[in-house]
């Protein structure tokens, strides 16, 4: 059987008959790497995380094994613990997860993904402090992950180290200028210190008026209405909303700006429009509240909170 019999029948193919493939050398690890990952995942899923460690683990012992490693042997082991420990992960087993996503950066630290991983299992058992270092050494290793800035300066600001919190965004700034959530993670921060920067780093994120995200074309709105520019921070929405009317969370910054406008009825409206495309749902409805909550701010949400609880249903 060589790999492309192995890559042909890969809906078929058990994950014990892939790994034996591997260990027989008649498949190279990297050629069907991202089947054995989907393989452990299913098996995982299916009731068959010991099973489908064993099986990683025993390939984990066959790179180890080898003499004379070359890099792509290195590579290929490195590889292996990161899946266990990102396995055990998905399983919430945290500490077991973090063993091998050590034992990843140590045979291969200069990979990214293993710091991104250690970072989120330390944050879920509760120590921020290493979480912060691991996501620190990503930066390092590979400082074009600007999503990292962003993660770590939360993490700074969730600790009240506003120093560090600023100096991570300066940092991603420096590297990328025009970065949306960047920028408005500063303003927030300096509209709370009266900083005299406020009204340039917000100019320059309102160049940024195409090919935005969801939650830039929010920030956008945000800070339009900031400006004392609301109605065009309305129709801005309204235009970008042409193109995802499916993204109800647009409606709460409409209703929200309507509510600085004191624009009542079309607040009531958007407020409508937004529970019924969430089907008043209370729990669909309240991620939306918290996404909406992290850009206009927790005081503006709570405003909403009781409308959203008596707006009167949309006439189809």
């Amino acid at each position: 059987m060589d790999v492309a019999d192995i890559v042909d029948r890969s809906e078929e193919t058990t994950l014990k008959e892939l790994c034996g493939s591997v260990l027989a050398f008649r498949a190279a690890y990297d050629d069907v790497a991202e089947q054995i990952e989907d393989l452990a995942y299913y098996e995982y899923e299916s009731g068959g995380l010991e099973h489908a460690v064993g099986l990683l683990e025993d390939l984990a012992r066959f790179f180890e094994g080898l003499r004379n490693k070359n890099e792509e042997v290195s590579d290929d082991l490195a590889q292996v613990y990161l899946l266990i420990g990102q396995i055990y992960q998905y399983a919430g087993m945290f500490e077991e997860s973090i063993k091998w996503l050590n034992n990843s950066i140590v045979v291969d630290d200069m990979h990214p993904v293993p710091y991104h991983s250690l970072a989120l299992a330390f944050q879920s058992i509760g120590d921020e402090s290493l979480s912060i270092k691991s996501l620190e050494q990503e930066i390092k290793v590979a400082p074009g992950n600007y999503y990292t800035y962003l993660l770590l300066a939360d993490l700074y600001e969730k600790n009240g180290e506003f120093a560090m919190f600023e100096d991570v965004l300066r940092r991603l700034l420096e590297r990328d200028d025009g970065n949306v959530q960047g920028l408005h993670k500063l303003i927030r921060r300096y509209e709370q210190t009266d900083h005299a920067e406020v009204d340039l780093l917000r100019r320059r994120l309102l160049e940024r008026a195409s090919g935005l995200s969801r939650i830039e074309a929010v920030i956008r709105a945000y800070h339009l209405e900031r400006a004392g520019r609301g109605a065009e921070a309305i129709a801005f929405l309204e235009e970008w909303g042409d193109n995802s009317p499916d993204v109800s969370i647009i409606h709460l910054a409409n209703a929200h700006i309507y509510g600085q406008m004191h624009l009542y009825s079309k607040k009531r409206r958007e407020l409508s429009l937004f529970k019924k495309k969430n089907r008043a749902r209370e729990d669909v409805m309240g991620i939306k509240i918290a996404e909406f909550a992290s850009v206009f701010g927790e005081e503006a949400a709570e405003k909403l909170k009781p409308r959203l609880r008596v707006a009167c249903p949309v006439t189809p």
